[in-house]
């Protein structure tokens, strides 16, 4: 039998390989678009569940503002939130309106001034953007700042058990503050902060096995209102609620994956013990934080306001706790936030500029940008390459429950 000698030349096995080369090439090509791809929508993924978690602290938190806080300041009270001294520096290096004791409520004016459960600094803050700051007993980060109870007239400390779940136990050194409700003859309604006595400047106490006399109810008709304020690990109040102060701030070690003018929203707390302030990072890559109030200020409780800067509202520029609770319908914050990594093969629509922070149904409605707009000249200041990023606008709207 004779073998066939036929076989391929080299002409046709360079063709095939070359073939070959071709198609492994397409098939890498279409393999790292892929891996890229997949890349892109699971730290896509990772951003939105880092900013829903982080935003959600901050919606708990507008909802909370109010709580526990008094209407009205005894005679002869003294407490600071922060410090206003040489020592006292901005909370964001570089931009004097964010000094945290611009924003304190002082006791020692005349009359004393109630602390307000909102205040905010328009466009004082990084890349223009606002300042917030919340007060309230629930606002902190303890075991106990959300928990409260009430006292019912008794010679000697007897807490009124309700079973809730977020009832004040007796026994775990919660330090509280005491509330009195009353209502005038004209049936005006106050919630006045108690003391240790007359002309005391002592305002917490501890919700353990005893409280002084004079955090007690007078009379059987009187029922004092308890909130918690911090746990057993502070050793005692600076002033009587908690305060959050919400701010956009850029760290040295911010994560790499963020445009280069991004920054991270922070929640920090105000201390009671004179220590420096505890900032929790709430998510990365924000470029911008607006907040708008909806104010109804004729009386009819119709929103006739809406306004960007509270200071308008009053004359000095200081907004009273007691035109918050009157006045105060709505709260919305707007934040503007990279999703994902940067992703070469992507292209920002410009037919989708401005970006606006806000809302431009309403702007367009009141003629006037309240929010901030950012067109492709700010986009560009961002970062160069911010087409090759995926934008998002955050908003969270809250009516206020606790004034």
């Amino acid at each position: 039998m004779e073998r066939s000698q036929n076989g391929h030349t080299l002409v046709e096995l360079v063709v095939v390989i070359l073939i070959f080369s071709v198609v492994t090439t397409l098939i890498t090509v279409s393999f790292n678009r892929i891996v890229g791809s997949a890349s892109q929508v699971t730290k896509s993924a990772e951003t939105d569940i880092g900013g829903i978690i982080g935003l959600e602290l901050l919606r708990s938190d507008l909802e909370s503002a109010g709580f526990g806080l008094p209407w009205s300041l005894p005679g002869g009270l003294q407490y600071q939130e922060t410090p206003k001294d040489p020592s006292d520096s901005p909370m964001v290096s570089g931009y004097p309106g964010t000094l945290p004791s611009d924003f304190n409520d002082r006791p020692d004016d005349t009359p004393p001034s109630a602390p307000r459960a909102y205040i905010s600094g328009d466009n004082v803050g990084y890349n223009g953007s606002d300042y917030l700051v919340l007060k309230g007993t629930a606002v902190g980060m303890n075991s106990t700042c959300r928990s409260w109870s009430y006292l019912n007239y008794s010679s000697v400390f007897v807490p009124k058990q309700s079973r809730s779940e977020v009832e004040l136990t007796p026994g775990q050194g919660g330090r509280v503050v005491v509330i009195k409700n009353t209502v005038n003859k004209a049936g005006i309604m106050d919630r006045q902060l108690v003391t240790d006595g007359p002309g005391s400047a002592v305002f917490m106490a501890v919700f353990d096995g005893s409280i002084s006399s004079n955090f007690l109810p007078k009379n059987r008709e009187e029922s004092y209102q308890v909130y918690g304020v911090s746990d057993g690990n502070t050793s005692s109040l600076s002033f009587p609620y908690n305060r959050a102060d919400y701010f956009l701030s850029r760290p040295d070690d911010i994560s790499k994956v963020c445009a280069k003018k991004t920054a991270v929203l922070y929640k920090a707390l105000m201390p009671h013990n004179g220590i420096a302030s505890v900032r929790y990072p709430l998510q990365d890559c924000v470029a911008d934080l607006q907040v708008i109030f909806l104010m109804a200020t004729n009386g009819d409780g119709i929103v006739d306001q809406h306004l960007s800067d509270l200071s308008r509202l009053a004359p000095g520029g200081k907004v009273s706790a007691e035109q918050l609770r009157d006045q105060l319908r709505e709260i919305r914050v707007y934040i503007l936030a990279q999703q994902g990594k940067k992703d070469p093969l992507y292209q920002y629509p410009l037919d989708q500029l401005p970006i606006v922070v806000g809302d431009a149904g309403m702007d367009k409605a009141l003629g006037r940008t309240l929010g901030s707009s950012w067109n492709e000249a700010a986009m560009a200041r961002l970062d160069p390459e911010w087409r090759h990023f995926h934008w998002k606008v955050y908003s969270i709207v809250v009516q206020p429950k606790n004034l």
